[in-house]
Parts: C-alpha cells; structure tokens; sequence
C-alpha cells in the first residue's frame, strides 16, 4: 500500500483532517475510526493500541449520543468493559461525528502524537478489507483512550489554537468566561475548579459543547467547523505549532 494513498484516503474529509492536526500535539491515545458500523472494528482497533499501553481500567463513555450506542455498550460489555457517565476519569471516551460527505470506511491510531504507520502491522489487511468493502460511511467515532494515571499531570495552563496557531494561554488556578471569535462566529471557554469546557459554541452540531470538562496534560476540546482547538498544558509540557 502506498503510503500517500493510506494518508489520502485517512483525511479525505475536511472534518477529521483538524482532528490528526490536533492529535500531533497531545500525549493521549486515540482511534479515530470511518464506518457506519464502529462495533465491529473498534474493539479490534483498541485491542491493537492496548498491546503498547498499559491500560487504567475498562471504563467507557459518550462524550455526545452516539447512533449505535446502544449496540456499542452491548459489545464493550461482552468484553468486560463497564459504562459510566460521562467523565474526565473514564478510561475510554467515544464521540460521535457526522461527516458533510459520505466517505470510504477507514481508520487510523494515534499514540502519544504520532499517527502509527500500520503497514507493518496485521492492521493492514483489517484496512483493506474495510477500505475496499464497507458502504460509504457519514459516521465518524472518535475513541480516546485514556492511559495508567501515572502517566497524567494535573493541567497548568489552557492553550487556545485557532486556525492553528496558538492564540492565546490562560492560567487553569483562575475561574473565568472567555468568548473567541472564529471563522463561524463565537466560542466560550468556561475555567472553573481547574477544570475547562466550551458551554456554546456557533458551530452546527455542538459537538464541542457536549465533550465532558478536562484538566490533565494533554487532554484536548476541538471544535472541528471552527478550526478551534483548547488544550491543557502541564509541568515540563513541550511547545508544538499546529499547521
């Protein structure tokens, strides 16, 4: 497989493409996953990450209504995994995204920023396969794994990326309500107790909106149609550009 076809084909639609960007900065796991049935792939494709990380525990929940959640719970049960309200401290976090246009079923893994090269991995065929004979799909769900609590750092600061570039760093030990103008209109950004969410937000769906507070290093809010991304950044944290 050539590898600027898998990279095509992974970022043929405008919304998942702000979500890789967002990605290479973030130290967490994810499987960002294209198809109209996530419950047949996605435990294979967690399954896969958790070879190389050592897992908290097996606790998944919706950051937004899912249209095959109930399906999902299903089979995350069958394979000892226990659903809970929605939390910052769940192990596993899946969202729900509708794509503006059906696109090939395809997926990829991101590990501590860096989107894995599945080629050498028995992955390969499972994309293929997938690729080749899945409907177009309008479904995109976004799994983000959290990893052994050893591995997290209570937030320092609030990162806001717009467009990219970072725009501006808010301390997390102060509450306060921001609003930011976009390229859709406005944005708030609510900190209070160290912890950060986005309470409205003029984009379609609000997707954004329904993601659960964060405040570890690391962990990320991206409102996709706005090419608006918040990030928590803690002790000894990197400096990246996105874009």
């Amino acid at each position: 497989m050539d590898r600027r076809d898998f990279f095509r084909t992974v970022i043929v639609t405008p919304l998942l493409t702000p979500f890789l960007l967002a990605s290479k900065s973030s130290t967490s796991d994810e499987v960002l996953l294209i198809s109209d049935k996530p419950q047949i792939i996605l435990p294979v494709l967690l399954e896969e990450l958790g070879k190389w990380k050592s897992l908290s525990g097996k606790t998944v929940t919706f950051s937004n209504e899912h249209p095959q959640k109930k399906v999902l719970i299903q089979t995350f049960e069958r394979k000892g995994w226990v659903h809970v309200s929605p939390s910052s401290q769940s192990d596993l976090s899946l969202s729900f995204h509708l794509l503006q246009h059906p696109t090939p079923a395809s997926f990829t893994l991101v590990s501590s920023g860096e989107i894995l090269d599945i080629r050498s991995h028995r992955l390969r065929s499972l994309w293929q396969e997938i690729n080749a004979n899945q409907p177009l799909s309008s479904c995109l769900t976004s799994a983000s794994l959290r990893t052994h609590p050893g591995t997290l750092a209570a937030g320092e600061t609030v990162r806001i990326y717009r467009d990219g570039w970072r725009t501006d760093e808010l301390s997390l030990k102060r509450d306060r309500v921001r609003s930011f103008q976009t390229r859709q209109g406005t944005i708030t950004v609510r900190i209070q107790g160290g912890e950060v969410w986005i309470p409205e937000s003029s984009c379609r769906h609000k997707i954004c909106c329904l993601t659960p507070p964060i405040s570890y290093a690391g962990e990320r809010i991206v409102c996709a149609p706005n090419h608006f991304l918040v990030e928590i950044c803690g002790p000894g944290r990197v400096d990246t550009v996105i874009g």
